[in-house]
């Protein structure tokens, strides 16, 4: 009796993510331990320094507006402190400009504070800069390079800074010397004050980056960040110094 077979066809199911059936595919962001937390590749870090260079660029524009502000206000501060004021009551011209005793004890302790705010920031900003490249290469980033809190020992600096500031128009009030008081104390607030002004608007932006885990940015949004903040900050050093020569050297 002549014997039939059935040749029976089994189904194979494609073999996913390469690595033998039942694989899921890879995609980026799964599998690795990877939080999706960092960017990784040559696009993205290319499209993270594409964003960097605008950053920079954004706070290049800023800085030469502050530049300009602060370079018409000191023209005006030598142009009045050569100046005669006419007095209604005497009918003639009076030199009313009186030179001002600052605090120079405080005035040297908040600025020793903004140059460590801004070491502490420049230290920060290279620690991001070197995990970032740890990222790429996919490698994790030395502890004593990531896990240093220089930027909240910034921003605490910063405050101090500012807090310093506030003992020294307190000092001056208590010496009778307010705003509308003589024209010497009328640019020294408005100098100094200006100068606290525009540096309170880095440090929100830094606030804002050091609540960064809370508020779910990712590692690339903190660094370009920081890195941006850093330059503008540096900025904001140079010109407190040279507010402080100015009030220094051209008292009257």
């Amino acid at each position: 009796m002549p014997i039939t077979s059935e040749r029976v066809e089994v189904e194979r199911k494609p073999k996913l993510g390469g690595g033998g059936p039942g694989k899921t595919p890879y995609r980026r962001g799964f599998g690795g331990g990877d939080d999706g937390d960092h960017e990784h590749g040559p696009q993205d870090f290319y499209s993270s320094q594409q964003r960097l260079r605008r950053g920079r660029i954004g706070v290049a524009i800023g800085i030469i507006g502050v530049t300009t502000l602060f370079i018409v206000l000191t023209v005006v501060y030598l142009a009045r402190l050569g100046t005669h004021h006419w007095d209604p009551g005497a009918r003639q011209e009076v030199y009313d400009w009186r030179p001002l005793m600052l605090p120079y004890a405080q005035l040297w302790i908040n600025s020793a504070l903004l140059v460590l705010s801004s070491l502490a920031l420049e230290l920060q900003r290279r620690s991001m800069i070197k995990n970032a490249e740890f990222s790429v290469m996919g490698i994790a980033p030395p502890r004593l390079t990531s896990d240093l809190p220089w930027l909240a020992i910034t921003v605490g600096l910063g405050l101090s800074f500012l807090a310093g500031q506030m003992l020294v128009w307190s000092r001056l009030r208590s010496q009778g010397l307010y705003l509308h008081a003589n024209p010497s104390s009328s640019f020294f607030y408005l100098l100094t004050g200006l100068h606290a002004l525009h540096l309170a608007g880095g440090l929100i932006a830094l606030l804002y980056v050091a609540c960064g885990t809370w508020l779910r940015m990712r590692f690339e949004s903190r660094r370009i960040a920081v890195d941006v903040t850093a330059w503008y900050w540096h900025f904001m050093g140079l010109l407190w110094f040279g507010i402080f020569a100015l009030l220094h050297f051209a008292r009257g």
